[in-house]
């Protein structure tokens, strides 16, 4: 769909949503590309789509270049 190639973690124990304060599931985490976490639990597919090219329209225009 965004065409990312890239790691998705499955938090299987919890660990990291208690590191984050995160008590209800699913939840989507987006983390930049420098790791820090940008967006905290988008759920509804529109709201999950806008934070991801939110956090691509940057890369994406270093791609374009001038």
């Amino acid at each position: 769909m965004w065409q990312i190639d890239g790691t998705v973690l499955l938090d299987e124990t919890g660990q990291y949503a208690g590191r984050l304060g995160i008590r209800g599931i699913p939840t989507n985490v987006l983390v930049d590309e420098h790791g820090i976490v940008r967006t905290v639990g988008v759920t509804e597919p529109a709201e999950l789509n806008a934070a991801v090219e939110e956090l691509l329209a940057p890369a994406r225009l270093r791609e374009a270049g001038p």
